[in-house]
């Protein structure tokens, strides 16, 4: 879960300070950035491994009182949610100070999708991960990527919820294309934000959805179900998703195969 994309370019001096709501947007990225490095919320919430999600991010009334002092004012909440469970945690900014102020748990008793399921397998190459899935499941890859990406492992989860994991990071971002083989259940850890909006990915129709920090694309075809999860913006995500293909073991020695770079657009 990263936070901002650069600019391609800029279309005149001040442009992005003054355009309609790019101060609060930067706001809430800098308080996301404050909890996502905070040392107890990653105690929390499985920030390394992306199986979590930025439900809401606003102002909240807070107030403490104790020895060094009693105060109470207007601050920033950013509410995560993670594990596929209903449960929710809540972090606390002072985003003028720069500092978290308080966590807790908001807890919901229901059960967990996916629970007991073994760690998964960790793979550097897509040849790797590829010999060892079951026959009827073909690995799925984007052929190309935005420049700057690069692939940082592939993860291969076990029953009861299988699907490969294949992630791709740059200096600060990080792109997680996720495939559940036909059969099984689906990701349960899917970014729920607004109403998604249809669109097509090749031949197959799909839905985009905007979350908070990230933003996602989802469809379905022969081979299987597909999570596009980022902070690109749609166009970009959806340039990665209509790159997706079967990958095919190659000869020799466990290599990744070339992949095409995409110059992004505009900030997610």
């Amino acid at each position: 879960m990263i936070m901002a994309v650069g600019l391609a370019a800029m279309l005149c001096a001040g442009c992005l300070e003054n355009a309609p709501g790019t101060a609060e947007k930067n706001r809430s990225a800098s308080v996301i950035a404050l909890a996502l490095n905070d040392s107890l919320v990653r105690e929390n919430i499985p920030i390394d491994t992306g199986d979590y999600e930025i439900v809401e991010v606003g102002p909240v009334q807070y107030g403490q009182t104790g020895p060094k002092g009693n105060f109470s004012g207007t601050f920033t909440g950013v509410i995560f949610r993670c594990c596929g469970s209903g449960s929710l945690y809540h972090v606390i900014i002072d985003d003028e100070n720069a500092t978290v102020l308080s966590q807790y748990w908001q807890w919901v008793k229901e059960p967990l999708p996916c629970s007991g399921a073994e760690p998964p397998k960790e793979y550097s190459t897509l040849e790797e991960v590829s010999s060892g899935l079951s026959r009827g499941c073909t690995l799925a890859y984007p052929a190309s990527v935005p420049v700057g990406y690069h692939l940082s492992l592939v993860r291969e989860y076990g029953e009861p919820c299988p699907r490969q994991d294949i992630v791709y990071t740059s200096e600060r971002n990080e792109l997680r294309f996720v495939q559940v083989c036909p059969g099984y259940p689906p990701y349960a850890f899917a970014i729920s934000g607004e109403a998604g909006m249809e669109i097509e990915i090749g031949d197959a129709r799909g839905e985009f959805v905007r979350g908070v920090g990230q933003n996602q694309i989802a469809w379905v075809d022969e081979h299987g179900s597909y999570w596009l999860i980022g902070d690109l913006q749609k166009e970009d995500l959806l340039e990665v998703a209509s790159s997706v293909k079967p990958f095919h073991q190659q000869s020799g020695a466990y290599a990744n195969p070339q992949q095409d770079r995409i110059h992004l657009g505009a900030e997610a």
